[in-house]
């Protein structure tokens, strides 16, 4: 029977945390965090508190309510439209804040979201993507330097904290009805860019299979990093067929150049991303299965069809990519 804990959540005005914590507020006390108000109409199944990740006031949360465990779902994405800076200090300074809490008022567990993002994509990518590969997604493309910065801190904290139990979960693209990232906006397109010459393979998670993922890391002691996705792959161009929007093709030379006319007709592809609809980058979950025990409820098709029914709601500006 599991254990009620009391559970700090990040990034608790954003659609995935919403998928969670309906399912966590059954066995535990919530208390939600999150530099952005609540979205209009939405509630929060416990406290909810406005505050910056490095504000003194995060350490009178984690003192006053006697954290069990963190759960940071708090990352800002590049395609966000706040600064860089911003995001730097919310990603990279305040993940680190969040630790150091954990550290001084002995937190039990922590779950970090990280993304398959930091591998990078790249013609030479292996097959499927281990949690040992190296994160060279900031070679590339310096705007992925605060993501790559993130996911390196929780990992050092796992190392050098044995009092507290770390997960690092780097899931596949997010898509469900609640998610407004760069890659669940595209795929509702009427119309998506592809690259001429280009069909990588891509993958994808429901976002109540992630969100059952993050169940397993809280009521399981698992410690260490995991890639987590869907069931299966499929190209690009299957991708979007499945979900009901038509290819414009784009020759890949001239993208750079055409994103603030295909901006202005809603076919841009942010720039950090353009390479993962360039080349392939397939993570493995093998170890988080056996170590979870986690099977996907829906299938790379089934979640992909399910985008075509699904309407754009109002988000915060923050959303997980």
């Amino acid at each position: 029977m599991t254990t009620p804990a009391t559970i700090l959540v990040t990034g608790a005005a954003g659609g995935l945390a919403g998928t969670v914590v309906r399912r966590l507020a059954e066995h535990h006390q919530l208390v939600g965090a999150d530099p952005r108000p609540l979205p209009r109409g939405k509630d929060f199944p416990g406290e909810f508190h406005v505050v910056d990740y490095t504000h003194r006031r995060m350490a009178e949360i984690f003192r006053s309510r006697k954290i069990d465990i963190l759960l940071h779902l708090g990352r800002v994405p590049v395609s966000a439209r706040v600064r860089s800076s911003e995001r730097y200090q919310t990603n990279v300074l305040g993940t680190k804040s969040l630790l150091d809490l954990c550290r001084k008022y002995r937190v039990k567990r922590a779950v970090v979201l990280s993304t398959f993002h930091v591998y990078g994509a790249h013609p030479h990518n292996p097959g499927h993507l281990v949690e040992d590969d190296p994160l060279r997604a900031s070679q590339t493309f310096p705007e992925l330097r605060d993501a790559v910065e993130m996911d390196h801190l929780a990992r050092m904290f796992l190392l050098q904290n044995s009092g507290t139990e770390v997960v690092v979960l780097r899931p596949a693209n997010i898509i469900g009805p609640t998610i407004q990232n760069t890659v669940s906006q595209l795929l509702r397109s009427e119309v998506c860019p592809v690259l001429m010459g280009y069909d990588p393979l891509l993958q994808f998670i429901h976002e109540a299979d992630l969100s059952h993922a993050i169940e397993l890391c809280i009521e399981n002691r698992l410690t260490g990093v995991y890639n987590v996705a869907g069931e299966g792959v499929v190209s690009y161009r299957k991708a979007l067929e499945l979900a009901g929007s038509r290819s414009f093709p784009v020759p890949h030379f001239l993208v750079y150049g055409a994103m603030g006319a295909l901006s202005r007709v809603r076919l841009s592809l942010p720039k950090h991303l353009v390479d993962f609809y360039r080349y392939s980058a397939v993570v493995s979950d093998d170890t988080f299965r056996r170590d979870s025990g986690y099977l996907p409820r829906f299938s790379t098709q089934d979640a992909l069809r399910s985008l075509r029914s699904i309407r754009s709601v109002v988000e915060p500006p923050h959303s997980q990519a």
